[in-house]
């Protein structure tokens, strides 16, 4: 009795602590034969933890000019507007990552797994000629506007580099963030594959989106607007755990996996104050934050027309209470697989 009650505690503190409660409201469950999760071996592989955090957003829109009524010609209107965040820096958000991966990989060993990434993965013909990449690094090149942070003490593989410097990781879903599938499902295809090379041991997948700006456009009337401010939110998220390959036919399946997908934006508040920018066909003055040299559009420095400011330990502190509890929750869902119960919400 004294254990459950402890047990009921702990999860209200949980939920007082993140400020929000994640169930089948705002996460999207995907889990097949999760019962069997406990059969496979207390081994992982993180094949990716990234974490994109926005720090910039552009915005351009013309209203066409012509011939008017009366026979009078108006000239086209263009409104640019660029709105960058001020008071955190890639430094903040490298330690903000490095904590947040050292959280995850210490509850993981706490079950008693053993921890695997590229580093110390064992020979597979997966990854033949693939690259690997070794934390910290910072990718401005994947998601436009936002820096993709990989933690220090972490490696991982990937298909290929672009020119641009943008990552292909030979997915064959799309993910919604464009090619590199970081909010795709992995129930099916790659991943059961290569955890039947890797001799069942679970391959898992960490990603966040954390976007910071709001922009709206919108033309009429011959003239072209375009509004923003600040949205930090927790927009994405997922964390998937996949051991096996089951022996059928078709799209490679696992034996087992849970995985969720956040399906609702968790708004983290308190960080920004609220406010609203506006352009009207103008540009603004230039402003050059700390992170500006990480973008670049077309061989030219981004040109910051507004800035949002916050401090960079309030930043962390908010940011880091979604990330932990969306962690925490995929981690209860996985304990319940390893104790022989169906995964559900």
């Amino acid at each position: 009795m004294k254990t459950s009650r402890l047990f009921i505690i702990l999860c209200l503190m949980t939920s007082v602590v993140y400020g929000q409660e994640f169930t089948k409201k705002n996460l999207q469950l995907s889990e097949l034969k999760s019962k069997a999760l406990g059969d496979a071996p207390k081994k992982v592989f993180i094949k990716s933890f990234k974490i994109y955090y926005q720090m910039i957003a552009e915005a351009e829109t013309t209203s066409r000019g012509g011939r008017q009524i009366g026979g009078n010609y108006v000239g086209d209107a263009t409104a640019r507007m660029a709105v960058g965040v001020e008071g955190v820096d890639p430094v903040h958000l490298q330690n903000m990552t490095n904590e947040l991966y050292d959280y995850y990989i210490g509850e993981l060993e706490s079950k008693g797994f053993e921890v695997f990434t590229a580093d110390n993965l064992q020979s597979t013909e997966y990854f033949e000629d693939w690259t690997k990449i070794d934390g910290p690094t910072i990718n401005e090149e994947q998601i436009k506007g936002s820096l993709m942070v990989i933690p220090e003490g972490y490696a991982y593989f990937v298909k290929k580099i672009t020119k641009k410097g943008k990552e292909k990781t030979g997915a064959f879903m799309s993910g919604l963030t464009g090619d590199d599938g970081s909010f795709s499902s992995s129930i099916y295809g790659p991943n059961p594959k290569l955890s039947d090379d890797l001799d069942d041991m679970f391959v898992v997948e960490v990603s966040f989106n954390i976007p910071s700006i709001w922009l709206a456009s919108n033309n009429k009337f011959g003239s072209a607007k375009i509004k923003g401010g600040p949205n930090l939110k927790m927009a994405q998220a997922k964390i998937s755990y996949i051991s096996g390959k089951a022996n059928k036919p078709g799209v490679a399946m696992p034996e087992a996996a849970a995985e969720i997908l956040l399906k609702e934006a968790i708004p983290v508040n308190g960080v920004f104050k609220e406010e609203k920018f506006k352009s009207v066909a103008t540009r603004s003055h230039t402003y050059v934050p700390s992170y500006a040299s990480y973008f670049t559009v077309e061989d030219r420095s981004v040109e910051v027309t507004n800035t949002i400011e916050c401090d960079p330990e309030v930043y962390q502190s908010e940011v880091k209470k979604p990330i932990k509890g969306f962690m925490d929750k995929s981690l209860e869902l996985l304990q319940t697989g390893l104790d022989g119960e169906k995964v559900k919400l």
